[in-house]
This record gives C-alpha cells, sequence and structure tokens, in this order.
C-alpha cells in the first residue's frame, strides 16, 4: 500500500525510552544549537533531503524529500506553514490542518485536524513517523532541549555542546538517547542543517543518514495542496484508486508505466502470450562513483539484487515453447533513469551469453520507483513475480524466494491457464 513510499520513515528507534527516563529539562536559552533554531523559525525556506535507512538486517532504502518551511508569522505556540513532498505523496501544513494528495490520483485528497504538542509527534497520528529535524527545530511549539531530538515518541535527546568538525569545518553537536547517538553538521555561516547521522545498537532501523541541501524557496502562498474538484478521504491509504493496485483477478494497471533499458516505453508485442514479469528492486547508486573500487562493489551488489530474477527468467523462457515469456524488471529510483545506468543493468538481467550484443526476445525492462505502488507485488521480499494471462489480468503474484521453489509456483501459475 502507501507505505512504499515512507523510505524515510523509522519506526523503533528510541522508541524504549520513555519521559520518565528524561533527564532534567534545559531552558530553552541552554539550547547549544540556538541559530539553527532561530534560523528555520525564520523566514520561508527549502531543502531537498536525501535519506538512507538501513535496517537491522542490512536492507537500505533511500529517499528524497522536498521541505519547504515557513515560520516567520506563527504565534509563540502556534504551527507553522509547509510543505512537504516524499516520492507520489505531497503533504501541506498551515496551522493545525494538514492535507495531502498523491501524484497517481487526481480526484482525492484526504485532511487531517493536527492535535497541539509538537509537530512531529502530531504527525505520527496521521502517518508514519518522519525523520525531518528541520520541522522539528522550526516548530514554535518545540522549545525544550529534549524536544529537539529529532526522532517523534517524546524521546529525550542529551546533546553535548557544539565543536568544529575539522574534516569538514562545520559545527557538530553529538546527542545519545540510550543505545541511539546523533551527530548532526551544521554550517557556520547559513546555520543550516548539512548533515544528520543516527545510529542505533536495536531496533528494527539501526542506521539514518540524512543529507540536506538548500533550495530556493518561492512564494510560500503557493504551498497548500490544491483540493477544488477532489474528494475527500480519510486515510492516506485511501488516496491511490483501487485500479492503481496490482491485484489478482484484476487487470494489469495502465498506471504503471514500464520501460525498455533503452528508456523507451514499452508495449508487449507478443499480446497473444501469457506475461510472466519478475520485479526486483536494484539500488544502482555509485555505480558512476570515480572510484573503481566503488564501482566493483556497486556491481557486485546488483549482481546479488538481480541474480534470482535473471535465473528465473532463464529458466523460464527454456521451457516457454511459444505459450508465454518471461522478462525481468529492474525498479530503478528515478535519479538512476539514465542509458549509462540501464545499459549496466540489461548486462546483469538479460540471461544470454552474449548479454550487450544481442537483442534478447525477453529484453528486461525498467520500472521507475517512487512512482508506482509496487508493495503488493514485492511483500516484504526481494522481489516479486507477477502472472498475466492473454487479456492481460493478473493471475498471480508470487514473492521470489530461492529459484526452483519460486520457479515451481510460478509453472503451477501457468500449468492454471492451460
Amino acid at each position: 500500500m502507501i507505505r512504499c513510499i515512507f523510505t524515510a520513515a523509522v519506526l523503533g528507534i528510541g522508541a524504549q525510552y520513555t519521559a520518565s527516563q528524561s533527564p532534567p529539562v534545559a531552558p530553552a536559552d541552554d539550547v547549544p544549537f540556538a541559530k539553527t533554531v532561530q534560523v528555520y523559525r525564520s523566514g520561508p525556506i527549502a531543502e531537498n533531503v536525501q535519506v538512507r535507512v538501513r535496517d537491522d538486517r542490512g536492507r537500505e532504502r533511500r529517499s528524497d524529500v522536498l521541505v519547504k518551511i515557513d515560520a516567520s508569522e506563527t504565534s509563540e505556540n502556534g504551527p507553522l506553514k509547509a510543505r512537504v513532498e516524499l516520492g507520489d505523496l505531497a503533504i501541506s501544513l498551515e496551522g493545525h490542518k494538514m492535507l495531502a494528495t498523491h501524484r497517481l490520483e487526481k480526484n482525492r485528497y484526504a485532511e487531517f485536524t493536527l492535535s497541539d504538542g509538537p509537530l512531529l509527534e502530531s504527525l505520527t497520528t496521521v502517518m508514519p513517523a518522519l525523520v525531518l529535524p528541520q520541522l522539528a527545530l522550526a516548530d514554535p511549539g518545540t522549545d525544550r532541549l529534549e524536544d529537539l531530538g529529532v526522532l517523534p515518541g517524546r524521546t529525550a535527546v542529551v546533546w553535548q555542546p557544539g565543536a568544529v568538525d575539522r574534516p569538514t569545518g562545520k559545527m557538530m553537536y553529538a546527542g545519545t538517547a540510550g543505545d541511539t547517538t546523533f551527530r548532526l553538521l551544521v554550517d557556520r555561516n547559513s546555520g543550516r542543517i548539512s548533515s544528520l547521522q543516527v545510529a542505533s545498537a536495536s531496533g528494527p532501523i539501526r542506521n539514518i543518514d540524512l543529507t540536506a541541501r538548500s533550495l530556493p524557496a518561492g512564494d510560500s502562498q503557493t504551498w497548500p495542496i490544491e483540493i477544488v474538484g477532489r474528494q475527500r478521504v480519510d486515510a492516506l491509504a485511501d488516496l491511490i484508486a483501487e485500479a492503481d493496485q496490482v491485484r489478482v483477478g484484476e487487470r494489469f494497471p495502465a498506471t504503471m508505466t514500464l520501460m525498455s533499458t533503452g528508456l523507451s516505453p514499452w508495449t508487449e508485442v507478443k499480446d497473444n502470450l501469457i506475461s510472466v514479469l519478475i520485479f526486483v528492486p536494484t539500488d544502482p547508486s555509485g555505480l558512476e562513483d570515480y572510484d573503481s573500487q566503488v564501482r566493483d562493489e556497486v556491481m557486485r551488489r546488483l549482481q546479488r539484487e538481480t541474480r534470482i530474477a535473471a535465473q528465473l527468467v532463464r529458466k523460464l523462457e527454456a521451457g516457454s515453447k511459444d505459450r508465454w515469456i518471461a522478462r525481468s524488471v529492474a525498479i530503478i529510483p528515478p535519479d538512476a533513469v539514465r542509458l549509462s545506468i540501464t545499459s549496466i543493468l540489461l548486462s546483469l538481467l538479460n540471461p544470454t551469453d552474449s548479454a550487450v550484443l544481442s537483442i534478447p526476445d525477453n529484453m528486461p525492462l525498467i520500472a521507475v520507483g517512487q512512482v508506482f505502488d509496487y508493495d503488493s507485488i514485492i511483500g516484504g521480499g526481494t522481489g516479486g513475480a507477477v502472472v498475466l494471462d492473454k487479456d492481460r489480468i493478473v493471475r498471480a503474484i508470487i514473492t521470489v524466494g530461492e529459484v526452483e521453489p519460486t520457479e515451481k509456483k510460478i509453472r503451477e501459475a501457468l500449468d492454471a491457464l492451460k
């Protein structure tokens, strides 16, 4: 469902530390990054935030978040004005009102009334937790040192006085909350956040790396979500219409755009055949790094991510007898939609012996992450296979595991279509 677009969401870090374990409350004047608080509570600002989250199984997810904040006209305890864009989800905050829309659904919007209290904590009542220190620092209702601990849930963070980080020349602030550590870098000239690193020894989320880059804020009057002509729904999960989900027994959604590795729109030419599409999330970040060792490590990671999908396509094609086609579909982030990236994915996913020089019938495909909800396909696994009949009706969705048992399940679904 909608949870795939919250790759910056975090559940579990520091949740075991309650208010009863909090250190004595420090007065606002003792906040070590007072200049940063002042900057984020002034006029309109905007930042692009890149977030990388690693869980306790070593899996990583990355996302880009656009955050715009204007706290310049709020009262002492009043809420700020903001706009946050996470993948296809856009939310706007004004007063206690929150509006949300989804890029793939033009006819719906969600509206919520936020409760009083720290903003990040109020947001958790209507959406997954966000790791956006910009919102915490800009929130006029957050005036205690422990409340500036970035994470929601009233986690008490003990911050140390700032010191110059010699490698970067930025001001560095270190904080702790039980077994969770924080390292916040702030630009000494602008007072703006440069990066945040959060590490925990326990819980489902172990590491969060966040980097921020300043952008033009524009006119804050244009930030609110446009709701004219839209139907109101009561939950973020209801923003996506039923037709935009991949469901067994329903037609494969036309809103899912698939491309060839040459980045041209893909339309299946063999429309009289059954299709097996094997979706696999990939992380090509670092593939164009200047350091050859970094590139080699990325290639090894991509080989691990795509190995099973490539093997499944090879095995399924071997016994197709012109009854079905099998294709692997690499899900890549939007910033990786470049020929230099997809040509390498072609060589990894093409199950022929001459991967680069040949153009196989079962050419792998590309799907762009953050423009469609792939959760119903992936199902929390390393990939997902979708079996479509000749009429493009979804007949099976199979979570990809080891090659042999996954192939067996796919063939059972194919045999049922004889």
